[in-house]
């Protein structure tokens, strides 16, 4: 998956209801299927605040704090 800003490009933003012009694209492609999605910067922005709401980032694992366990 990726996400990029589209340049010299305009295409309507894909989500329902909106009239803006799309701002990024987002492609995905698993195995033979190919698609992408054009985005405006505020559907985007509400795109990202709902992903907040279940995804939440996690801290990576303290490497210090393993070794100190090992060599105890």
């Amino acid at each position: 998956m990726k996400l990029e800003k589209l340049e010299n490009l305009k295409t309507k933003c894909d989500m329902v209801g909106c009239n803006n012009f799309a701002d990024y694209s987002i492609s995905l492609k698993r195995g033979i299927f190919k698609g992408n999605t054009d985005i405006c910067h505020t559907c985007l922005n509400e795109l990202y605040s709902l992903c907040g709401k279940y995804v939440i980032p996690q801290s990576p694992p303290n490497m210090l704090r393993k070794k100190e366990k090992y060599n105890a």
